[in-house]
């Protein structure tokens, strides 16, 4: 049980980025939580996480550990829920508010297995294009990019912030792809955001923060817009992994610059479902995020 408990911990911590972040949604001491993953480490004999002062990240044997054990927590965590009666069996109305994009392509497609599954729960959806959402008296489960700043909410992350650089064959037939950061200034590029916002592009490599102004004939606050006219051949987008890794595989859209981390100025985060902190978390709640989850580790992993 020690193991299969400090498996669990392991897991929470790399979900949640920290050390003292898990450790208090499994109601541990920092302190615990530290001990016990280092006797995990040391039981295993292989260094799971790199630790900074500020957040701590799985090394390759880590990921790898993260990837085969979390099916087998989630499907525990739901058995042992339902033996001990922790919460209520999955019923009534659940109201999701959730961004738009996301929404379409990765909530609506799972809400006809959900209600084969759990037939007794009616989903209440809606989608926005805000970005400040969080759960309310009107909202069971907020579905966002990046955190809220309320601690009073609990979260579960849904993707990672993994962009890629994009654009149409036909576009890339007109215009040769970018090979260096540089080249950039010579594409069409698509943008995100408002527009008294600079259009700005981040690189992250080695700890080194570079700005790119780019510049293009398209700029839109909506993600599946850019995705469109890239997939029209209008340009070049740096667009979330999760909203065009099946246009990527499909050949639609053909990827740049992939060894490169970058984002759009202010639009880094990864999305994550934010809800109510209850000590007994409704059974339709849970029902919803394990449904949720599993969609995505099928088609995003």
């Amino acid at each position: 049980m020690d193991r299969l408990q400090a498996l669990h911990l392991f897991a929470r911590i790399v979900e949640r980025g920290t050390i003292s972040s898990a450790a208090r949604s499994l109601g541990l001491s920092k302190t615990s939580a530290s001990k016990r993953l280092q006797n995990l480490e040391a039981d295993l004999d292989i260094r799971l996480l790199n630790r900074t002062t500020r957040q701590v990240s799985p090394t390759e044997a880590g990921r790898e550990l993260y990837d085969r054990i979390v099916p087998m927590i989630r499907d525990m965590d739901a058995i042992l829920e339902r033996i001990s009666e922790r919460t209520e069996a999955p019923s009534g109305v659940l109201r999701v508010l959730a961004r738009r994009s996301f929404g379409m392509l990765h909530v609506v497609p799972t809400l006809p297995s959900f209600r084969e599954a759990y037939p007794d729960v009616s989903v209440d959806l809606h989608l926005t294009e805000t970005v400040e959402i969080a759960p309310s008296h009107e909202a069971d489960i907020a579905i966002r990019l990046g955190l809220p700043a309320e601690k009073s909410l609990d979260w579960q992350r849904l993707t990672t912030d993994r962009r890629m650089l994009c654009a149409s064959p036909s576009y890339f037939l007109r215009t040769a792809p970018p090979a260096t950061l540089d080249d950039l200034s010579s594409h069409n590029c698509l943008t995100y955001g408002q527009e008294t916002e600079p259009a700005v592009w981040v690189s992250e490599q080695l700890g080194r923060r570079r700005d790119i102004h780019i510049s293009g004939s398209l700029r839109s606050n909506s993600g599946e817009v850019l995705r469109q006219a890239a997939l029209d051949g209008l340009g070049l987008a740096l667009l979330p992994e999760w909203m065009v890794a099946w246009d990527v595989a499909a050949g639609g859209l053909q990827t740049c610059l992939e060894d490169m981390r970058l984002y759009p100025a202010g639009y880094g985060a990864e999305i994550y479902a934010v809800f109510r902190r209850d000590a007994r978390l409704p059974g339709k709640v849970r029902a919803f995020l394990d449904h949720l989850q599993r969609h995505l580790a099928t088609h995003l992993d």
